[in-house]
């Protein structure tokens, strides 16, 4: 059976009670239909400006429930994941977004002076979204909870494909970071 982590994402939210817990970080539970209304929101969002599917979407965050939201929204909208350490900083961090040819980057606002620094040399990324705990550091992005939070939460009636890609981003000792693209399909069966 071929697998695609954006529909696996769908029926769990389809059998499982709505206020069952999705994701618990920091002593704070989300639950399943939160996830599932803020992943679709997210999806939505991104496919109605400017991206198309297997356009590149770049997470430099920490872990926290938006990570795993926004990372559903990709699988949902296929859309590729594309992970930054959160320790890259100016030529790093510029390198991985441009390397990965990333459409979108999704950045917690601790990170913004890093984001502010390369921004303006990176002009093929569409959009840029910050995950604030209030006032948006930055001018020009998007506001992460006004997205994951305005909207139906409807499901996106896309037709998905086991050959969607997950982009990992290594480092190490060999120089700058190195992509690593799996097929959803490989990756869960991988882990199966």
């Amino acid at each position: 059976m071929k697998w695609n982590i954006g529909d696996i994402h769908d029926a769990i939210a389809d059998v499982l009670p709505g206020d069952a817990a999705a994701t618990i970080h920091d002593g704070e539970v989300g639950t399943w239909s939160e996830f599932t209304k803020k992943s679709n929101n997210l999806g939505r969002f991104l496919l109605e400006n400017g991206l198309n599917f297997g356009d590149k979407v770049a997470f430099y965050m920490r872990n926290s429930a938006a990570y795993s939201e926004t990372l559903s929204a990709c699988f949902k909208a296929r859309l590729v994941h594309v992970n930054i350490n959160y320790r890259y900083v100016d030529e790093e961090l510029k390198y991985v977004i441009g390397n990965s040819d990333a459409a979108a980057v999704f950045y917690h606002a601790e990170f913004s002076e890093y984001v502010a620094s390369i921004r303006d040399r990176l002009p093929e990324v569409k959009l840029w979204i910050e995950i604030s705990d209030g006032d948006l550091k930055l001018d020009n992005v998007h506001d992460y909870e006004t997205i994951a939070n305005d909207g139906s939460g409807a499901k996106l009636d896309i037709k998905r494909s086991p050959d969607d890609l997950l982009f990992i981003y290594t480092g190490g000792t060999t120089g700058m970071p190195k992509g690593v693209m799996w097929t959803q399909n490989d990756l869960y069966t991988l882990m199966s």
